[in-house]
């Protein structure tokens, strides 16, 4: 199973984790890049299905879903965002992958 995330159009950040499709709102990626604030992740619609916050060494993002927790570099998710880079793979922080 992949898990990537991705800027869309709307300047939103989607995480796509198998099957499933989650947002990160445009306006929440300020709060959590530039003042550390932990953010909702949201599942189709409007329903919070996790949370995202900046590691608490600062190098890292960390994405919690219904799915699993996943970790992803503070340099790779920032170059998503800023549109340097298309896409970065998240990784899982469970041993065995997965949920």
């Amino acid at each position: 199973m992949n898990a990537t995330l991705r800027l869309g159009s709307d300047d939103a950040l989607y995480l796509l984790i198998g099957s499933m499709r989650y947002r990160i709102a445009a306006e929440d990626l300020r709060a959590l890049l530039f003042y550390g604030r932990a953010v909702p992740v949201t599942g189709e619609g409007t329903a919070i299905a996790g949370h995202a916050a900046v590691s608490p060494g600062g190098r890292a993002v960390r994405v919690f879903t219904v799915r699993g927790p996943f970790i992803v570099p503070l340099v790779s998710f920032r170059r998503v965002v800023t549109g340097e880079a298309a896409s970065a793979p998240l990784f899982p922080l469970v041993p065995g992958g997965f949920l």
